[in-house]
């Protein structure tokens, strides 16, 4: 059964904008969320806690405002992070680092740590990550790797807590009701997008994680010129990190690699038909109930 778990979050200024402090209860792992502009804070006095062994995740935009991450690890993190924001190909604006309370982490499973996060980002395609090798994970004694491992499932909590969700796919309602244990037999319902004239067809369902569309879903390969800025821009991001991908047998369209988790469905659907498009509108269940009408008659339920 899943008891949950507690977060504890210090504000070292008494404002979400600065240093956040993060601890799980009755964990070892500790975190430290700081703005490139007190990265100085980090070797000072201020906070011990990072000037050990570590992993760190450090995350910007590039010129044309796609965002970037880099992940690394260091013997003293604070120390070794310093070197980043003059050497990355992206301007940085926030950092991540993580160590233990103990000082039980050693290079190895710092290794390990560094080179399964990579995995992990380069497999979920959410951020475009600037790494340019990835590391084997180094082979660790059965302990070591049951220990390290559930530290890394800590790195991720936090990381996904303070804004950082960049490692893990997108989960359908299925899925969340099972890790909740509720026993509901609720079924994610699947909606589909379909543009005849473009013979395209689209599959996606509704997800805590907003608007999922499923892999092998199909996207116009030509997007009109009225498609705005920002969908436009988020379409290139998608091609340049795999996510949509050239369609094996038709040069019109492309294709899902992954399931991808929008903010929303309406970006969903104007990505896929390649023009601004209403997602309560144009997505809909096998019965031809749009997305606006299904969640409607869930608000009339609720009451």
């Amino acid at each position: 059964m899943n008891y949950g778990r507690q977060l504890r979050l210090f504000l070292a200024d008494g404002t979400s904008s600065g240093p956040r402090f993060y601890e799980i209860v009755n964990r070892t792992i500790q975190s430290l969320g700081i703005p490139v502009i007190r990265i100085k804070d980090l070797v000072s006095d201020a906070w011990p806690e990072v000037q050990k062994p570590g992993v760190y995740l450090v995350r910007g935009s590039n010129e044309e405002g796609v965002e970037h991450m880099y992940i690394g690890k260091g013997e003293n993190v604070a120390k070794r992070v310093q070197i980043h924001p003059d050497n990355l190909d992206f301007e940085v604006t926030s950092l991540l680092l993580f160590s233990s309370k103990d000082e039980n982490l050693n290079a190895s499973q710092v290794g390990w740590l560094e080179a399964r996060l990579i995995q992990a980002v380069a497999a979920a395609k959410r951020i475009t990550l600037t790494n340019v090798q990835q590391p084997d994970s180094p082979t660790l004694p059965k302990a070591e790797l049951a220990t390290v491992s559930e530290f890394f499932d800590d790195v991720v909590l936090i990381a996904q807590t303070s804004g950082f969700d960049y490692f893990t796919a997108p989960k359908s309602l299925d899925d969340m009701a099972a890790k909740a244990g509720s026993g509901s037999t609720t079924k994610s319902p699947e909606f589909v997008l379909q543009q005849p004239n473009k013979e395209i067809t689209a599959r996606g369902f509704l997800s805590d994680d907003g608007f999922v569309v499923k892999a092998q879903s199909e996207a116009s390969a030509a997007p009109n010129e009225s498609l705005s800025p920002g969908y436009a821009d988020l379409r290139e991001k998608l091609i340049q990190q795999g996510v949509l991908l050239s369609h094996p047998k038709q040069n019109t369209k492309l294709v899902f690699a992954i399931d991808y988790a929008f903010s929303a469905p309406s970006p969903a659907a104007s990505i896929i038909v390649g023009n601004n498009y209403s997602g309560n509108k144009n997505w809909k269940l096998s019965s031809g109930q749009t997305l606006g009408e299904f969640l409607d008659a869930e608000t009339k339920k609720e009451d």
